[in-house]
């Protein structure tokens, strides 16, 4: 049970960790993190579409995968709009930006971090918790770099670096060991659980990291590496 929440730990630790790392070498190089943010569109996608909304589809029907996905973008933006409630006041306007940038992205994944947990921890007994467990990491990886470049610019440290990347996993951690007891019990209700989960992945992959990417870049160039995140995914799953 507390191996399966320290599984999911580790995994969003390791895909913000990449990302924060990334986000240190590249916050002076937009180009290069619009590139990543496409691919890594195309992988979540690709692990998406491929793998993991075909098992919610079969736990819980179309109508419950349809709702869930729904119920999660709505719950995307009632978590962005429990967000902007927060302000920072420092001495210094950009300073301020960037922190409140920061802040606000942080809030949203960790809040939407939990039903990730309760799917990876429920899915131990239907044979996805690795996509799942693949998707928690490469996910994690742009949204690492989107709220640590910010938080790198307005002088974060490394200590701080370190608590922000636990206290944004641990949700997973605990949504793991809640999916875990329960088990699989209830199929609709998992069924629903995962594809609210995918909504707010989804919503979440196009808002901000898609369309970072385009800004960033042009739309040519996003779809470009999109499709070549999704053919990775779709030759990895292929061959193993």
């Amino acid at each position: 049970m507390y191996y399966i929440g320290a599984v999911g730990f580790m995994a969003t630790a390791v895909g913000f960790g990449l990302g924060g790392v990334l986000a240190i070498f590249l916050k002076k190089l937009q180009g290069k993190v619009s590139t990543i943010n496409a691919l890594c569109t195309g992988l979540i996608i690709g692990l998406v579409c491929l793998e993991i909304a075909p098992e919610s589809i079969h736990l819980g029907g179309k109508i419950v995968f349809t709702v869930g996905i729904l119920v999660g973008i709505l719950g995307f933006y009632k978590i962005h709009e429990f967000s902007h409630k927060f302000t920072i006041s420092t001495e210094n306007l950009q300073r301020d930006r960037l922190i409140q940038t920061g802040f606000l992205l942080a809030i949203s994944i960790t809040i939407h971090n939990f039903p990730l947990g309760i799917a990876f921890g429920a899915s131990q007994e239907i044979g996805i918790s690795k996509p799942i467990l693949q998707a928690l990491i490469v996910h994690n990886i742009p949204e690492g770099i989107a709220m640590f470049i910010p938080l790198f610019l307005a002088g974060l440290r490394f200590k701080m670096f370190l608590l922000i990347t636990s206290i944004v996993s641990l949700p997973v951690a605990l949504g793991s060991i809640v999916g875990s007891l329960i088990g699989m019990q209830y199929p609709l209700l998992w069924g629903f659980i995962i594809s609210f989960a995918l909504g707010i992945i989804i919503i979440v992959t196009i808002k901000e990291i898609f369309l970072e990417a385009v800004k960033q870049s042009s739309f040519g160039h996003a779809v470009l590496f999109v499709g070549i995140g999704i053919f990775i995914i779709w030759g990895y799953m292929s061959f193993i």
